[in-house]
């Protein structure tokens, strides 16, 4: 406990108020610490103080199992920030350790991931808004192998009058999309790989290769912290640069999607939240993703 105080004073000075302090049976200890800072009266009855902010957003962190890492990057930044509304000070401080993006479809948009992760699921969507907006998407698939996976998305693109287009390997996905037009809204469906398994990932770098695409990471949320990171940072290294997560509708703790997304710098772009096709996407800005962690705020005491 004394190494932790002093490990606060160091980090935030003296002035540090030390919040709550507790022994975890680990044999860790967790302190919450923040600086007291000179801001705007209360006016709303939702608003709370620095310190009981900062505690709302620790026991969020905790409860959706974030790294620590993680964690005290966003305590740190919301400890500097004047925001009295906790969702709204979340917001911010996500906003300012994140990135958030959109998918502009300059380029051909390249669903990447581990198998059952969504990935068609999440074509189909995107497909079905690109319709309802008036445009005549291009699909792809290279999710030949996979039992049930063209069926499964013809299915789908049948209802929207949207043909699909199929490439076994790099050398069709070429072909294929010379014959595309070249403004097109283009989605490449690609099948589930084993980021762990290097053949596949040669495989994917090939797909990739020749596409000049702008390959996204499909992501399941819920899955463990350390294993979200740790995929992510191997599609990374193969030029992914954006994170759309799927299953929010059910996953109760989304620790491992801000895991992925800080350790192998992924943006944020878009999300599934509903197995429903039509208007099943979520735009993910720190307002929504904070909405997502803090779904009711406490009441005051």
């Amino acid at each position: 406990m004394s190494e932790a105080m002093r490990q606060v004073r160091d980090t935030l000075g003296d002035d540090a108020i030390i919040v709550s302090s507790r022994e975890e049976t680990s044999g860790w200890v967790k302190i919450t610490a923040a600086v007291e800072q000179l801001g705007a009266p209360l006016e709303k009855e939702d608003s709370f103080d620095a310190d009981t902010n900062i505690e709302i957003i620790t026991d969020m962190l905790l409860k959706h199992r974030v790294p620590a890492s993680v964690s005290d990057k966003i305590i740190s930044i919301s400890m500097t920030l004047a925001e009295r509304d906790p969702k709204k000070l979340l917001a911010s401080a996500l906003k300012k350790a994140f990135s958030f993006t959109e998918n502009t479809f300059q380029k051909p948009l390249v669903l990447v991931g581990p198998p059952g992760a969504g990935k068609t699921l999440m074509t189909a969507k995107l497909a079905a808004r690109a319709v309802m907006d008036g445009e005549k998407p291009v699909v792809i698939t290279t999710d030949i192998a996979r039992a049930g996976g063209i069926e499964q998305l013809s299915a789908f693109l049948n209802i929207l009058s949207v043909p699909l287009l199929q490439a076994e390997d790099a050398k069709e996905l070429k072909i294929v999309l010379g014959k595309t037009a070249k403004n097109a809204s283009i989605i490449i469906d690609t099948g589930g790989l084993n980021p762990f398994d290097p053949q596949e990932m040669k495989f994917l770098a090939k797909l990739l290769a020749v596409t000049e695409a702008d390959p996204t990471l499909v992501l399941p949320a819920g899955i463990d912290a350390e294993e979200s990171a740790e995929m992510a940072m191997t599609f990374a290294v193969l030029g992914v640069k954006k994170l759309m997560p799927t299953r929010l509708d059910f996953a109760r703790r989304l620790g491992g999607l801000l895991s992925a997304a800080d350790r192998a710098e992924l943006s944020f772009t878009e999300a599934s939240h509903t197995p429903q096709v039509a208007n099943g996407i979520l735009k993910l800005t720190p307002e929504s993703f904070a909405q997502l962690l803090i779904p009711h705020t406490p009441k005051k005491k």
